[in-house]
């Protein structure tokens, strides 16, 4: 039996693909798992809301739903900021000005939704029993809390 001058490289070179493979399995399997992304403001309120007593529950919701109409298309503004960001970093020539107002666009976004959430809550709670609001007072989030930067 006569041996081919490339047969004896076969071996050496399938055990380094092994090895490339199961290092990148390991890598893969060992790497942390990303955080969850931080829950929509209606699962808060609708978890809130199931501890409240049923009549500072309704409150808690009517509340909600009369000062944050907007909230149902934050995914959309958002994946239309990332995509307009992502725009103006590769326009050339490179505009600084147009990605600073979009980032203040963003941030103005936010701002409005977050007076929306803490609007509802004052809103609510000036309406809530007294067991209401204690019960309001000690809700915790079921949900991690971040990861310390």
């Amino acid at each position: 039996m006569t041996r081919q001058p490339w047969f004896r490289f076969v071996l050496p070179a399938s055990l380094a693909l092994n090895a490339f493979l199961i290092g990148m399995a390991v890598t893969l399997w060992l790497r942390p798992a990303l955080p969850p992304p931080p829950p929509r403001p209606e699962t808060i309120i609708a978890e809130m809301a199931a501890t409240l007593p049923a009549a500072d529950a309704d409150i808690l919701r009517a509340s909600f739903a009369a000062r944050a109409p907007h909230l149902a298309d934050r995914p959309r503004n958002r994946s239309e900021t990332f995509e307009r960001i992502r725009n103006a970093l590769r326009a050339e020539p490179f505009d600084a000005q147009a990605l600073t107002t979009i980032f203040a666009e963003g941030r103005q976004t936010r701002d409005r939704i977050d007076d929306s959430i803490e609007g509802a809550l004052i809103d609510a709670a000036g309406k809530m029993s007294t067991a209401g609001r204690r019960r309001l007072a000690d809700w915790r989030p079921p949900f991690p809390p971040p990861p310390p930067r």
